[in-house]
């Protein structure tokens, strides 16, 4: 039995990959500063930011702004990637973020500390890996279920 190849959505639009790398980066600080001091409306603030990257491009996220500016400062280069996979990963990111602030907001601690977990696990992956997470989490969960809704509307 083969393994199967990981597959990531795709779209025309591009992105800086070093940019949403440093984005990823500031994600990592915020979960662990909301986290810490318990502060879901920190965490909040993370999932609208999130949100403005799933769902627009991302123009009025603050992470981005901070990213591209100290992208510049930096003085990383432009590397063009497929935006498509970054969106993806930012709606699990704004899921996760919704969950860890309703979990901290409700006082379920260790929940809320587990979730972050994951998210600084994901987060860390893309920034100092570049490695994107959310590819395996579409080849594995939800490219399935798109091909069977696919097969049968095909019938």
């Amino acid at each position: 039995m083969s393994k199967p190849a990981i597959t990531c959505p795709v779209s025309a639009e591009k992105v800086n990959e070093n940019i949403a790398r440093v984005v990823a980066f500031f994600i990592i600080l915020v979960v662990i500063t909301g986290t810490y001091f318990k502060l879901p409306i920190l965490i909040a603030v993370l999932a609208a930011d999130f949100f403005l990257r799933a769902f627009t491009n991302g123009r009025y996220s603050p992470l981005k702004y901070l990213a591209r500016r100290s992208s510049d400062y930096l003085g990383l280069e432009e590397k063009s990637t497929d935006a498509a996979p970054k969106k993806f990963a930012a709606g699990i990111g704004l899921a996760f973020s919704i969950g860890i602030a309703g979990l901290l907001w409700f006082h379920y601690d260790l929940a809320a500390y587990l979730s972050a977990g994951v998210l600084l696990i994901c987060a860390g992956l893309e920034s100092f890996k570049g490695f994107c997470l959310g590819c395996v989490i579409y080849t594995f969960l939800f490219l399935p279920f798109l091909s069977k809704a696919n097969s049968s509307t095909n019938q």
